[in-house]
């Protein structure tokens, strides 16, 4: 899509492709002009295009298409130095034709389904704050675990990126063993967790199968048959056997409880013969926590699921509610959001040169990943609207943060404080510490990434990626003899293979120059020259300071509104999405424009959907 010419989302009034006009229209034009540089043997910018040769092809490659029109239609695609380029009623029937496949999509003209997850393993946070909340250990029982790969829309609870190893199993064992002597050695928790006590040596199995369904109940997320306790009461007949004390003999089955597949792994029912089927009242409880808690539902969750009352619609809104106003609910800020925006990176990644920055230091660190952390929780909180995230008069600082950001209003000690800006240029992620030194590199600022950044993570526009003879830019923008960074990039843009995407990347990129590596407002860079924040997008768009650029970005609101509903629904749900979703998404998106924007309708709508209420027996 050509970013910015027409940043609202928008609607093709055409009548739809038959599949046979379909192939006519796209396949002479595919063969032609574009298959030789993304076919089989080649493939630009990581973009394949020779098996979208049919109807269902085309409807599974659906994000790609919007990209293709906008090339195609703009002359960046094929390029000015192919030796035979189409001619513009070529183009025209090209982009019809694709256009009508993304009307189809958008309105729900094609097969719609719920979707299928698969067998979804506990990631690493979803473990530490189920097993938290199971027994209430106070430590972080996964952080030795292997780090969890991302899929889907690039998030680490996407079902199909979590693997399982031997080496994992291992650690489940060592980390059971761990949480347990730990309870034990802990008076309270050791007494929440063996919570009856039998006055009898006979009443000591009928106590211990009352203790270990209790546990089993909460931890497997479903009601427990005697086939669910089973192995737990043999371990603790076992121990009785051994004469061990009634206390003892319960210390073995909790550690099996949590190595136990039922617990490490979420798990939804089949219906044969069903194309599709509503997930019950415990699938949604857990759904639920998962997506809003990362961890287990809580008894309020599951007495309303006992009693087969969740799905009531009401009573699913109100407990929504309850679970957003909860302290739980900033693992949504912290997972989600953390890198969906990208600022989790603050913790694990950003590293800035210690002798180029000597103020950036781990309390600076903590004070930029909660301010973004604090930021999002309270947007959904307090139902602020999403254009928050691109535009605010307000964001929340410590002592730390407020002087590096040189805000007016004085804040004192260490805890985050939601605070005014006064200057236009800070309010929104785009002014955020842990997004704008994320997005730099340890020497200097990167106009490519943060304009990268925007069109990716803010647009849903990704820009391709670069071609393996681009050439590479200085790390250290001192080192330029003489040149400012600006100069030096509007060389290496020269090259013609990637003069089309700087266009429209380094503009974006140019506008947060005042803000440093790390954040910091500077009127001039490391060479002491003054900075230069103009820029132009392609059909003459110019703009020249962040808060200038946030103006621009709050006219494609709805795309970003688009492109947020994308990825919430696919953290909600734990896979990537279909064509079909977009249907869904389109509905969401209405409804948000309806409201202002507001957050919780994203949160309510995405729990109330198809996707996340249904199961289905195929992707």
């Amino acid at each position: 899509m050509r970013l910015l010419l027409t940043l609202v989302f928008c609607a093709f009034a055409v009548p739809p492709l038959r599949a046979d006009e379909f192939t006519e229209a796209t396949r002479p034009f595919l063969q032609k002009y574009c298959i030789s540089c993304h076919g089989k043997e080649k493939q630009k910018g990581d973009i394949v295009l020779h098996d979208i040769d049919s109807l269902d092809a085309a409807f599974k490659k659906h994000r790609l298409l919007e990209n293709i029109i906008d090339q195609v239609e703009h002359g960046d695609m094929p390029p000015d130095d192919e030796d035979v380029l189409p001619t513009d009623a070529e183009r025209k029937k090209f982009t019809d034709a694709l256009s009508k496949i993304n009307e189809r999509i958008k309105t729900g003209q094609v097969p719609q389904r719920a979707g299928r997850v698969t067998l979804r393993r506990l990631n690493r946070n979803e473990y530490h704050y189920t097993v938290r909340d199971l027994f209430g250990v106070n430590f972080n029982p996964s952080q030795d675990f292997p780090a969890d790969g991302a899929g889907g829309e690039g998030f680490d609870n996407t079902a199909d990126a979590l693997f399982s190893s031997p080496a994992l199993l291992e650690k489940y064992l060592s980390a059971a063993k761990k949480v347990i002597a730990s309870v034990y050695l802990n008076p309270g928790l050791k007494k929440r967790a063996i919570f009856a006590q039998p006055k009898t040596p006979k009443e000591a199995e009928a106590t211990a199968k009352k203790v270990l369904g209790f546990h089993a109940t909460l931890a497997y997320r479903r009601r427990v048959s005697d086939e669910d306790l089973a192995p737990l009461m043999t371990a603790f007949k076992r121990g009785m056997q051994a004469k061990m004390s009634f206390d003892n003999a319960l210390r073995a089955p909790p550690t099996a409880l949590l190595i136990n597949p039922r617990f490490l792994f979420r798990a939804e029912h089949n219906e044969a013969e069903k194309d599709e089927w509503k997930l019950n009242d415990f699938e949604i409880a857990t759904r639920l926590s998962y997506f809003l808690w990362s961890s287990m539902p809580d008894r309020e969750l599951f007495r309303l699921a006992d009693a087969g009352k969740l799905s009531d619609p009401a009573v699913l809104k109100a407990q929504t509610l309850r679970m957003i106003a909860s302290p739980k609910s900033t693992s949504l800020a912290r997972h989600f959001a953390g890198q969906w925006i990208g600022f989790e990176k603050m913790i694990s990644t950003v590293d800035p040169d210690q002798k180029r920055f000597p103020t950036f230091n781990d309390n600076l660190r903590k004070a930029m990943y909660y301010e973004s952390v604090e930021f999002f929780s309270h947007l959904l909180r307090k139902n602020q609207p999403l254009t928050d995230l691109i535009d605010s008069d307000y964001t929340f600082a410590n002592a730390t943060l407020a002087r590096h950001y040189g805000l007016k209003e004085k804040v004192t000690g260490s805890e985050m404080k939601k605070v005014a800006l006064h200057n236009k240029s800070r309010g929104g992620v785009i002014g955020m510490g842990s997004v704008l030194t994320s997005t730099s590199l340890p020497l200097r600022t990167s106009p490519v990434l943060r304009g990268v950044w925007i069109l990716d993570t803010l647009l849903g526009d990704p820009a391709p990626p670069p071609p393996p003879d681009a050439g590479e830019l200085p790390a250290d923008d001192t080192k330029a003899e003489g040149l400012t960074f600006r100069q030096q990039l509007d060389i290496h843009r020269k090259n013609p293979k990637c003069a089309s995407c700087h266009a429209r990347i380094d503009p974006l990129g140019f506008s947060l120059e005042n803000f440093d590596a790390i954040g910091r407002w500077r009127e001039k860079d490391a060479n002491g020259k003054p900075i230069d924040a103009s820029a132009i997008l392609p059909g003459d768009i110019e703009f020249s300071s962040p808060a200038e650029l946030k103006t621009l970005l709050m006219s494609a609101k709805n795309k970003f509104a688009t492109n947020m509903t994308r990825k919430m629904l696919s953290y909600a749900t734990g896979r990537g999405l279909e064509y079909y979703d977009e249907a869904v998404v389109t509905k969401i998106v209405a409804k948000l424009e309806k409201s202002g924007y507001s957050s919780q309708t994203l949160i309510h709508e995405i729990v109330n959907s198809r996707p996340f209420l249904n199961r289905s027996s195929t992707r």
